[in-house]
């Protein structure tokens, strides 16, 4: 085997590597609660399943006042992995307005036949609220 034929065949068992690790890879996880605004399907040629969330924060002013302190409010955008069941969670809880918390994992880039984003929810759970 010449000495091109080892060269080209390395760099493309590297560049395999490479994607495999991009594919299946993830750089952390964690999970985020709030309410749904959005679960949709999109895309030309991949379409993917793509969900917005708003996750409200309560700030106090210190004296434990939250009226004073403010709201900051923040969309989460995320993708959700191909799983028939976890959409069907997902839309019954928008449709009835209740508060999730989703587990996710996110990869290094976006991968764009996975989704528009680097975030992939792979579990979701309704969170209960208390009784009074």
């Amino acid at each position: 085997m010449g000495t091109f034929k080892k060269i080209l065949f390395s760099i493309i068992i590297i560049g395999l590597l490479f994607i495999a690790f991009m594919m299946f890879g993830s750089y952390g996880d964690g999970y985020r609660a709030g309410a749904l605004t959005k679960v949709s399907r999109k895309g030309v040629l991949f379409k993917t399943n793509e969900g917005e969330m708003f996750i409200g924060t309560s700030i106090e002013n210190g004296d434990g006042d939250v009226e004073s302190g403010g709201v900051i409010n923040n969309i989460w955008y995320f993708s959700i992995k191909n799983d028939e069941e976890l959409l069907k969670k997902l839309d019954d809880a928008l449709l009835n307005g209740h508060r999730v918390k989703l587990h996710y994992y996110q990869k290094y880039w976006r991968l764009f036949w996975v989704g528009d984003t680097k975030y992939i929810v792979d579990e979701m759970e309704v969170i209960k609220e208390p009784a009074h």
